[in-house]
């Protein structure tokens, strides 16, 4: 009995080995941790390197941006002489020599001064006129008796000489300084470079603009205003001015130092140029209403809309 309880036991633990090999039977895979997934776990894991982003090239706003004037080779500059020190105007040669704008206006030599007291009888010289509207400035004028001028220049080498014979259907003038244009004042354009300039189509700091007030024949005097160049902005107490009242409007006369244009004159010199009128015929207010000048197409701020001034 016991010989036959051992050799059952012998014969199951031979199954139970043999079923541990059979080709059904497989044995379990040992459990392992995965791998964390880096796209989640960057947010958390450090860096290796720091990169600093690139920076876009700075903007250039309107003011830093450079306009250059195109146009044909510019014949040389003939330097004018003189005899002082001050800088010296450009007397232009060739093709660039005049504007397109208007007739060109010769100021004749002055042996003699004009003695400056608003009485134009001595004047003998070529009288040009400024009775043409200018661009945005005509709609108030209703003709040459509302605005219109006869005008006389002349020079030498210490001054540019004006005399201006005025007619003005109603003579307002309350405003002085920078605001003497809301009045009925006098306003010329000189560029000193023509030349260097001739297809800048902007203001640069050898163009000026300077205004003549007769005042008001009573609390206000007689001035001059320099508006441009801007930096050089201020009221220009060498100008000397007498004015008469007229029963029509107003004769001027008017003696400018070249120093306050910082040019030497010399015969032959040329100048972009414009003479204008700003006009003003509400009493007791003070504003603009029209403008003439003896080019039509004068801006402000456009020198080559200028005419032509020549030294004879």
């Amino acid at each position: 009995m016991a010989m036959r309880t051992r050799l059952l036991m012998m014969t199951l633990l031979a199954s139970a080995l043999a079923a541990c090999t059979l080709p059904s039977f497989t044995s379990p895979t040992p459990f392992t941790f995965p791998t964390p997934n880096l796209t989640h776990t960057a947010i958390f894991a450090a860096t290796s390197t720091k990169t600093t982003p690139t920076l876009p090239p700075p903007e250039t706003t309107a003011a830093e941006t450079t306009i250059t004037a195109t146009g044909p080779a510019v014949t040389p500059a003939v330097t004018a002489t003189g005899p002082t020190s001050t800088p010296l105007a450009t007397a232009t040669t060739g093709a660039l020599n005049s504007r397109p704008n208007g007739s060109p206006v010769t100021a004749a030599f002055l042996s003699a001064p004009p003695v400056i007291d608003g009485d134009l009888s001595e004047w003998s010289t070529t009288a040009y006129v400024a009775n043409e509207t200018v661009p945005l400035a005509g709609d108030n004028w209703t003709g040459a008796s509302d605005l219109s001028a006869t005008y006389y220049i002349g020079w030498d080498v210490n001054y540019l000489y004006l005399a201006v014979s005025r007619t003005d259907d109603t003579f307002v003038q309350i405003s002085w300084g920078r605001y003497m244009y809301r009045g009925d004042d006098i306003e010329i354009q000189l560029d000193t470079g023509l030349a260097g300039d001739y297809y800048t189509t902007y203001l640069s700091s050898d163009d000026y603009q300077i205004g003549l007030s007769p005042g008001n024949f009573g609390s206000i005097d007689s001035e001059a205003y320099r508006w441009y160049p801007r930096n050089l902005e201020a009221w220009v107490t060498s100008v000397v001015i007498e004015a008469v009242l007229t029963n029509g409007g107003y004769d001027l006369e008017a003696k400018i130092p070249w120093s306050v244009f910082g040019v030497t004159p010399a015969s032959g010199s040329r100048f972009g140029f414009a003479l204008s009128l700003s006009d003003n015929d509400l009493v007791g207010v003070s504003t603009w209403q029209s403008m003439v000048s003896n080019v039509n197409t004068r801006r402000t701020a456009a020198p080559t809309t200028w005419g032509t001034l020549i030294l004879d």
